[in-house]
């Protein structure tokens, strides 16, 4: 069946126009009836920036850090005093 953006509903319209009528179809074929949550794109570099925080720390940086990542600095020691053994751990192989 050749099917045309304008042949779908207007939601779907501004989606295919984003990502593409064959990429649309994939994801109809694979997600559809369900429910599908997208992540805003801040969570989804959660653990990247986590991590890079971690890694760029050097022990009085908090203020420098949390200009950085656009976050507070109570955010940013938040982060570091929970995170740090975990990306250590992992680094060095140990969990």
């Amino acid at each position: 069946m050749d099917l045309k953006i304008g042949d779908l509903p207007e939601h779907f319209e501004y989606v295919a126009n984003k990502i593409g009528l064959d990429n649309l179809n994939i994801l109809i074929k694979e997600f559809g009836g369900m429910s599908v949550y997208f992540p805003t794109e801040k969570m989804l570099y959660k653990e990247a920036r986590d991590r890079n925080i971690i890694n760029e720390f050097n022990g009085f940086n908090y203020k420098e850090l949390a200009d950085r990542y656009n976050i507070s600095v109570s955010y940013t020691r938040s982060i570091i005093s929970k995170n740090k053994k975990k990306y250590l751990n992992k680094d060095k192989g140990l969990l």
